[in-house]
């Protein structure tokens, strides 16, 4: 990140909308021996396959050069708001005076990664014909087509056995 905090805000509305985009970004630090923050999505840096930058969701990983494993790591389909604070502690001492820009680039991530979409979930085999109530059941489904083909579904299971 650039020593100023126009270029700090600069750096935060672009990882903003890369991460609205799932794109996936590089972000380095001016302290010498700093660590560098990989922001991956699901569209990756470019073109190409999976690697650097690519992610089935907005993903933050932590890194310190010489080191084989990313140090901290925050992905938005588990406990991103964890991970994004352990991502901020490890690198207090390592970023020096740039920790209050990296603060609010986690916290631009955070609310771009929640800006977008989710996954539609899919009905799922949770949903009986009988049986008591259940809310993972009830919530897994998405319309009522897909609670009756569920429905249907178990019936025939149930005649087949």
């Amino acid at each position: 990140m650039a020593s100023s905090s126009r270029s700090h805000l600069s750096v935060v509305e672009q990882v903003r909308e890369l991460v609205r985009a799932g794109q996936g970004a590089l972000v380095t630090f001016e302290q010498a021996e700093a660590p560098w923050l990989e922001v991956a999505g699901p569209q990756g840096m470019g073109e190409g396959g999976a690697g650097l930058g690519h992610a089935p969701v907005p993903t933050l990983r932590l890194h310190r050069n010489g080191d084989p494993e990313p140090v901290a790591v925050a992905a938005a389909n588990g406990d991103f708001a964890l991970g994004l604070h352990e991502i901020a502690e490890a690198a207090r001492p390592l970023v020096g005076a740039e920790h209050p820009a990296l603060v609010a680039l986690l916290a631009a991530v955070r609310d771009a990664a929640a800006d977008r979409r989710p996954r539609t979930p899919q009905v799922g085999t949770t949903v009986r014909e009988t049986g008591t109530p259940d809310a993972a059941a009830f919530l897994s489904c998405l319309t009522l087509g897909d609670l009756q083909a569920a429905v249907e579904a178990s019936r025939r299971h149930r005649r087949a056995a």
